[in-house]
């Protein structure tokens, strides 16, 4: 099958931070006098948006306003530390997005992010030399959180994509069920990270240089 539409998820599969993020994460919960095991991370944590990963941890009980400012501290915890790790994007993923680029394939990001980060990569990251910032579709606080499918969904309709000619890059339990139950036709796994690693039946990929430029041509 040939491909016309790429959708990246971007946290652990475009830009390899997950262990910035466990790193806020324990900032944050050590702030807040919460303990949390590795188990109940994965589980709580990675995949999910800021609104659901709060109230999981705090009760259903907290308003907006209190979610906003939780957002905030644990966020501004995260984006210090990729500014002090330095930390650029995924191997591969520069030259498969020039590729892609030169080639007229469609692609775009959804990522459970929310704005205030996604602003940030824009800045940091400098994706505005590979993405149109307004088909990127991230956490506005009305997409529902993976494992459902809506967030891959609402990338397609951005790009107008067929959604058996889109192609799926995901890391985590939660996105790749949501990116299958999204109908595309390819899923390929991002092993960024060993200890969220897990067997899926998918492609798997540790670079994205090993992915193949025949899928697009």
């Amino acid at each position: 099958m040939i491909f016309s539409s790429v959708i990246f998820d971007f946290n652990g599969t475009l830009y390899w931070d997950t262990h910035l993020h466990n790193a806020a994460w324990d900032t944050f919960l050590a702030n807040h006098e919460i303990s949390l095991t590795d188990q109940e991370k994965g589980r709580i944590i990675h995949g999910r948006n800021n609104q659901d990963i709060f109230r999981s941890i705090l009760g259903d009980q907290l308003t907006m306003s209190e979610i906003e400012r939780y957002i905030d501290e644990k966020e501004a915890i995260y984006r210090s530390l990729c500014i002090s790790e330095n930390l650029r994007m995924a191997p591969g993923a520069e030259s498969l997005l020039e590729f892609l680029a030169e080639k007229g394939i469609k692609f775009t990001i959804a990522t459970a992010s929310g704005k205030e980060n996604v602003d940030f990569y824009f800045e940091y990251l400098d994706l505005g030399k590979w993405f149109d910032y307004s088909s990127v579709v991230f956490n506005d606080g009305s997409v529902r959180s993976k494992p459902h499918p809506e967030i891959f969904i609402r990338a397609m309709e951005k790009l107008n994509a067929i959604p058996l000619e889109t192609l799926i890059f995901e890391d985590t339990f939660n996105g790749v069920k949501a990116a299958l139950a999204a109908g595309p036709g390819k899923v390929i796994l991002v092993n960024s990270d060993p200890a969220n690693f897990f067997v899926s039946g998918l492609e798997v990929i540790r670079s994205f240089d090993e992915v193949d430029r025949r899928l697009f041509i």
